[in-house]
């Protein structure tokens, strides 16, 4: 049997309700009020790492504090967001227990809410605002079909003489690529160390590079797709491999900055562009070894 209680209350707080993606705040779970010759908490709120699109990164102990001979139980929560939207946290439950009765109370605390906002670039000193596509209007060209349905009639032709006259259909021989995917991926990161950074296009190509490379080294590790995926959905798609928050939130980082450069939202100096490839080869060799150790604790359990 439950009751409601009317002398003992919980809350539960926020140091602020608005974050930037990647960025921490604080939420603390507060139950006071409890006589401790007459009560004990029988249940305290269990609180997962993932909590309706907001992560949990750290989680203090229940702390205990004494006032008046009634105590108040304190515990702390360090959180993040990679979803923008505003989210509900919570209501928490609690459960205490009446040690002359027996009976139970149960108290329910507010429910408080977090907004998550993207990363804004628009204050960004060189920013430049991307311009509408403008469409033309063009009367259609009938010649390349024609042209192309051609070509595929020859081809169908072509491939039934051939399959006739090979009794053995020919394999072609896997490429064997040389060296791990991190070997590869560092060895390329290395190479653009060289390259010249003195007009916006350089700039753009090298940012591109950096993308390409780090998409390239999560294709060949992971089952993720990254090639056209955002930002979002890559780190979502991966993040099983890389349980650190902090080093999430610094690849969400160098992602961004890479999509900002390509696309003419920002011009980076020289010494950023510089630096940013050298903050990569540090992160992917720290990946790496988080990956390497996920996959090897997940072929131990198989």
């Amino acid at each position: 049997m439950f009751l409601v209680s009317f002398s003992q209350s919980v809350s539960a707080s926020l140091d602020r309700d608005k974050i930037l993606l990647g960025e921490q705040v604080t939420m603390q779970l507060n139950l006071t009020g409890v006589n401790p010759l007459l009560l004990f908490v029988v249940s305290w709120p269990q609180i997962n790492d993932t909590l309706n699109h907001i992560e949990v990164i750290k989680r203090s102990s229940i702390d205990t504090i004494e006032v008046n001979g009634t105590n108040t139980f304190q515990q702390n929560f360090i959180i993040t967001g990679f979803d923008s939207g505003r989210w509900q946290l919570g209501p928490f439950n609690f459960i205490l227990k009446d040690k002359t009765t027996g009976k139970q109370i149960a108290i329910a605390s507010p429910a408080v809410y977090l907004t998550v906002l993207p990363v804004d670039v628009s204050a960004m000193k060189t920013y430049h605002p991307l311009k509408d596509i403008i469409e033309v209007q063009t009367p259609f060209n009938w010649l390349p079909v024609i042209i192309g349905a051609a070509v595929l009639i020859a081809a169908i032709v072509v491939f039934i003489i051939i399959k006739k006259i090979k009794s053995k259909r020919i394999v072609a021989p896997k490429t064997i690529l040389s060296g791990t995917p991190i070997q590869r991926a560092l060895e390329k990161l290395q190479q653009l160390q060289d390259e010249p950074l003195q007009t916006d296009v350089q700039i753009k190509k090298f940012h591109s590079d950096i993308d390409i490379i780090c998409r390239k080294y999560f294709e060949e590790t992971t089952n993720a797709q990254p090639m056209q995926a955002t930002t979002n959905e890559l780190l979502q798609s991966i993040k099983v491999f890389i349980p650190d928050a902090t080093l999430r939130i610094k690849m969400y980082e160098i992602f961004e900055m890479n999509a900002s450069v390509k696309f003419a939202k920002y011009m980076p100096p020289v010494i950023q562009s510089q630096t940013i490839l050298q903050d990569v080869i540090f992160n992917l060799n720290q990946l790496d070894n988080l990956t390497q150790q996920v996959m090897h604790n997940a072929n131990s359990l198989a």
